[in-house]
């Protein structure tokens, strides 16, 4: 059976695009809305325009719809030390890693909401596989932390979980404290700093 994921890829040339691909953004601003565990098989078909059955042709169920957002979202996080400037100093290596993460949240913050409120919903192997994906994003970001004179070894869990959930907290402010708040509880998290003045 094809996955999501397979189904919502950009059509070939030539070919239009199916009514999930076109509709499958609906399943996650339904999630994030009304809450994973609320929304049943047929409420989902409903909103994508399908019948139940033919919902299952593009997915084998709706928790595989909601692991696809999730991993999407963590895979979107591990690109974020993917691209790290050639020429960054120490010193700008945490404040373009804060912009990355805001630039991502400000992108798609239902995929940041959906992925923190609802990795509960999934069942223990889908779980098990998000987690594996977290630790490696714990890992990225302690090797980044580390780089910049931050020994992030006791708290990497602690900072971590910050790294997730502050773009979430810090939304609603401008996007210059934004950026600055971040960087401060990063690296107040991780201490002890070496470069902290």
């Amino acid at each position: 059976m094809t996955s999501a994921r397979d189904n919502a890829k950009k059509p070939s040339a030539g070919r239009p695009m199916s009514r999930f691909e076109r509709n499958r953004s609906r399943a996650l601003e339904l999630f994030v809305e009304r809450g994973f565990a609320q929304v049943s098989l047929r409420e989902l078909a409903s909103h994508l325009e399908l019948t139940v059955g033919s919902l299952y042709n593009h997915c084998s169920g709706k928790e595989d719809l909601l692991l696809e957002f999730i991993e999407e979202h963590y895979t979107a996080m591990l690109a974020l030390f993917e691209r790290r400037p050639r020429q960054a100093s120490v010193g700008t290596r945490l404040p373009v890693l804060v912009e990355r993460l805001i630039a991502l949240h400000d992108s798609s913050p239902l995929h940041f909401r959906l992925a923190i409120r609802e990795l509960d919903c999934l069942r223990p192997s889908q779980r098990q596989h998000i987690e594996r994906m977290r630790e490696q994003l714990r890992q990225r970001l302690s090797t980044s932390l580390r780089s910049t004179g931050c020994h992030a070894a006791d708290n990497d869990i602690v900072v971590l979980e910050l790294f997730e959930h502050l773009p979430l907290w810090l939304s609603s402010y401008p996007l210059g404290d934004r950026h600055k708040a971040l960087t401060q509880l990063l690296i107040s998290a991780s201490s002890p700093c070496e470069n902290r003045s």
